[in-house]
């Protein structure tokens, strides 16, 4: 039971900004390692595979986390979701949509405060909706929108974004 203490408050820090600038998403392997620091930040990663650059304009992309307390059971865990959209629904995006729709992933994101999360650190993440369409009206979305969702203990951690490129390959 001590490690549920409750042992430091939170401080109402200054203006911040919401949204991700960066989507880097891989397949999953349960053979990625995590070490963390103090902070409960993850400072080093071994035997990741690689992550591809998923471009996203501005207010495209975005990470959603909702805690889920199950006080009837005893039970606590975390969903997130990343949500993305992408434009023009030529074959590539069509296969990348199916391929993505298939895999286990992990993802990492950055946020335009410059954060950087990690997703499926304990468990891998799964398409859970996606919607692909060519509009009616000109100005409509042709293109898709997708969401991956991760289920974990402890829902996303931050990540030291030095490790994007280098314990984390980027393809």
């Amino acid at each position: 039971m001590s490690n549920c203490i409750i042992s430091n408050g939170y401080t109402l820090g200054c203006a911040s900004i919401g949204g991700v600038e960066k989507v880097w998403i891989g397949p999953f392997s349960g053979d990625t390692s995590y070490t963390f620091d103090a902070d409960n930040i993850v400072d080093s990663v071994t035997s990741a595979l690689a992550v591809y650059e998923f471009e996203q304009d501005m207010e495209y992309a975005g990470l959603t986390q909702t805690g889920v307390f199950e006080r009837s059971n005893g039970t606590v865990h975390y969903e997130s979701v990343l949500s993305l959209k992408f434009i023009e629904l030529d074959a590539d995006l069509r296969n990348t949509i199916v391929a993505l729709g298939k895999a286990p992933v992990y993802a990492v994101i950055k946020s335009n405060a410059g954060h950087y999360y990690i997703l499926g650190v304990e468990s891998a993440g799964r398409a859970t909706n996606a919607v692909a369409s060519v509009g009616v009206a000109m100005s409509d979305l042709n293109g898709a929108t997708m969401e991956i969702t991760f289920k974990s203990q402890n829902g996303a951690y931050l990540i030291d974004g030095t490790l994007v490129g280098t314990s984390i390959p980027v393809a």
